[in-house]
């Protein structure tokens, strides 16, 4: 059985892996993100290398104060990008969008008719307009000996396209590209014409943050339409190198073309970059921000190389480097969070992005007659230094790999060990796969999996612990039980030290046994004599053995004022829950028939309660050599017996357990609860047999499925919504003790809710 169970758990968490439902999968994620922002934190960081010479040119608070708020004219634009080519820098990348034509001449001229002025003035207003347009000026500036490459704002969520998108420099099929799993966006901002054609390259400025906000991976190519485009510090790199295009690296599993890596350029100088299957990779942060520090990216303020107010450090910055403009303003909305930091500019995660691009370029050089990764990742290996963390396009088959053989490893092998041994085994195995992983980061940077790997050696384990804990309890119960009046004590407790040396032959299947007994026996007894009591038992117990003899059950035993009988043994009976829920059904309508004939005997009324239950238990002849009986024993039959006392909690007369419910067709159920009874662990849901489908009223069964939707109701936390329900039932039926259990307990929900772990099961502490 616990070979079984663990079988079952590999098989729960390979599921899991393949096919969990949404919010289940939302929810491994967002673990497997706390694990990934953990092992970033202590694992050693990408390294800035002196060589890369990467300056933030920043439009901070001091900039705007000084130089006027933004948007500032595009002369002001072109005039920084002037400076920066006159100070030595190589490429400059907006992470700003120029989407809008700047005031020119005549629309600070606009409250003037100048049809009313001199035709000279006019002719030389046309003379001199181009000369002085400010966009043209930031257009010429951009073609006048420095690389620029602008940023494009796309949006995955918005359709409103506004200005033009510059040709895709992407080679790669349109049929490919319309269906290939990379970022797909439906709107975007671009830039203005004029500046659009000036500029050396055009990049995607997006970073797409994950579920809980934090940006951790980059998309190095969207797709729009069936167009594909760059990020902004890809370009930057193919503007840098004077490379002419890109090329998507796919590989086909089955009939889906997956990504596995972007190619920049063609020939000697191109160098491919691993990616995941929708085209991203994770972002190699080199650190927290060096906002304020300038610890591996140095800040200059944009109004300082617009007034020439450098220091000799910060011209000898710029000198041959790769500029990024942007904000780190509040006001400007460019701050994000990352794993390291939860307030960082935007600007530079595309800082580290050129950092590692620039990096893979000095270490990788790829012949342009190789389309697989794994040319590249022989280029890294050889460097020492593989510089995106990257999730391999195979991780998913190792995934379910890995956890078949360990998986299974466990589940045969634990079984074997004491309880300690577990625990230990346990351990070790979570500590070998998270050093394992972290090896897989350390020397590949490979991003795999760690969260379900962890949950299949804790499931396994914790299976195993509760099986034995269970089992041993219940062997103990069951050898007093059988044994404590026949055999001295000395031999009873020798027999629990060592219970693997006993055994008790018969057979284990499914059965459905039922429990009854008399309600307030004991009141009923002391109001009798022993010759009015006898009559008593034997007048009730005649008529009920008929009917469990007539549905083709087998009495088991009658203890004080119970009967216990069970259906499918000693012959096979493959509508054993059927028979047992009929019988129990007519057991309740003799007691109304006997309750008449008590009266006029001047007997007590009897009440009865029924448990029904259905599972695995085990059957035979038990007993010693001077008296045996054919009984059943298991956990079937002792929830059957709480199911038995539990049904007056209810205010009703039978109840049966979910097993007995499955496949049982033909009789009107209604669910009473989700509830753990003394002795289980897991919740169990419960049930009333109410009739004969075919002899139920309308009224009744409208009223069973109102029932059934303020369940759901509380279930789902909707407390007001549930006790409406509740209360119209409890006006209609005001005997029924069950609707003013569920609004006594709506009240206690409301005083004090539940957890977030919360089931809706309840939790019985009494048999």
């Amino acid at each position: 059985m616990p070979i079984l169970l663990g079988t079952f758990g590999t098989l729960f968490v390979l599921w899991l892996q393949i096919d969990a439902p949404g919010f289940v999968y939302s929810a491994l994620e967002r673990l497997e993100y706390l694990v990934y922002d953990a092992r970033l934190s202590v694992m050693p960081k990408t390294l800035k290398s002196p060589a890369n010479k990467i300056v933030i040119v920043n439009l901070d608070e001091r900039s705007l104060q000084v130089e006027g708020q933004y948007p500032w004219n595009r002369i002001k634009v072109g005039q920084l990008t002037e400076k920066l080519r006159d100070a030595g820098v190589l490429v400059v990348g907006f992470d700003i969008t120029f989407p809008e034509p700047d005031r020119n001449i005549r629309d600070l001229l606009e409250p003037i008719d100048l049809t009313s002025l001199d035709s000279s003035f006019n002719a030389t207003l046309e003379l001199i307009e181009p000369q002085i347009d400010s966009d043209q000026y930031f257009a010429n500036v951009m073609q006048s000996g420095i690389d620029t490459v602008l940023a494009i704002n796309f949006d995955p969520q918005s359709t409103a396209a506004y200005n033009e998108l510059p040709a895709s420099i992407v080679d790669i099929r349109a049929d490919l590209a319309a269906r290939i799993t990379v970022n797909e966006m439906t709107g975007f901002t671009g830039n203005l014409a004029v500046l659009q054609d000036a500029a050396q390259g055009n990049g995607s400025m997006n970073q797409q943050p994950d579920e809980d906000g934090v940006v951790r991976r980059v998309p190095l190519i969207v797709r729009f339409g069936s167009e594909l485009f760059p990020t902004l510090s890809l370009e930057m790199i193919r503007v840098y190198n004077f490379l002419e295009d890109y090329e998507l690296v796919t590989q086909t599993y089955g009939d889906q073309d997956v990504v596995t890596a972007v190619r920049i350029g063609k020939g000697a100088g191109a160098f491919v970059i691993p990616a995941d299957r929708r085209g991203q990779v994770n972002v190699p942060f080199v650190g927290s921000s060096s906002l304020g520090n300038n610890e591996n990216f140095p800040y200059i303020s944009a109004t300082d190389v617009l007034r020439d107010n450098l220091s000799a450090e910060e011209q000898a910055a710029l000198q041959n480097a790769l500029v990024l403009i942007g904000t780190s303003a509040p006001g400007l909305g460019d701050l994000r969070a990352m794993p390291l930091q939860r307030i960082y500019p935007g600007v530079e995660v595309h800082a580290n992005m050129l950092n590692a691009l620039l990096n893979l370029v000095t270490t990788v050089d790829i012949d342009s007659g190789e389309s697989s990764t794994e040319a590249a990742f022989a280029g890294f290996r050889a460097t020492g230094d593989i510089h995106f963390p990257f999730k391999p396009d195979w991780e998913a088959g190792a995934l379910v790999f890995v956890m078949v053989v360990l998986g299974m490893g466990l589940a045969i092998g634990m079984p074997y060990l004491g309880a300690t041994s577990m625990i230990g085994t346990g351990t070790a195995f979570i500590a070998a796969v998270i050093w394992a992983n972290l090896q897989l980061w350390a020397v590949y940077k490979m991003d795999f999996t760690l969260v379900l790997l962890l949950l299949l050696i804790f499931i396994i384990t914790a299976i195993n612990l509760v099986y034995g804990f269970l089992s041993e309890s219940q062997t103990r119960k069951v050898i007093k039980g059988m044994f404590d009046q026949y055999v001295p004590p000395a031999h009873i407790d020798a027999m629990l030290k060592n219970p693997d040396n006993y055994s008790f032959e018969g057979e284990s299947k499914e059965l459905t046994v039922l429990l009854s007994d008399i309600r307030s026996f004991t009141t009923i007894s002391e109001s009798l004599s022993a010759t009015q009591l006898k009559k008593l038992l034997n007048d009730f117990f005649t008529p009920i053995t008929g009917i469990i003899f007539d549905y083709q059950g087998t009495i088991d035993k009658y203890v004080g004022d119970m009967v216990m009988a069970f259906w499918g043994a000693p012959l096979d009976d493959p509508n054993h829950r059927y028979y047992a829920v009929l019988a129990a059904l007519k057991m309740l309508e003799k007691v109304e028939e006997l309750k008449q004939v008590f009266q006029e005997q001047g007997l007590p009324e009897v009440n009865i309660g029924v448990g029904v239950n259905s599972g695995i238990m085990n059957v035979g002849d038990m007993g010693s050599t001077y008296r045996r009986s054919y009984t059943v024993l298991g956990d079937a039959v002792n929830l059957a017996s709480r199911l038995e006392s539990l049904a007056k909690f209810y205010g009703i007369k039978l109840l049966v357990g979910e097993d007995t419910v499955r496949g049982l067709d033909g009789v009107l159920l209604r669910r009473v609860d989700r509830m753990k009874v003394k002795g289980k662990l897991e919740a169990v849901n419960c049930y009333q047999p109410i009739c004969a489908i075919a002899s139920a009223g309308a009224q009744l069964k409208a009223r069973v499925e109102q029932f059934h939707a303020a369940l759901d109701l509380y279930y789902a936390q909707r407390w007001d919504e549930a006790a409406q329900i509740l209360q119209r039932l409890s006006t209609a039926e005001p005997h029924t003790l069950l609707y003013r259990v569920y609004l006594e307990r709506i009240e206690q929900m409301r005083a004090e809710p539940p957890d977030a772990l919360w089931d809706g099961a309840f939790t019985h502490t009494s048999k």
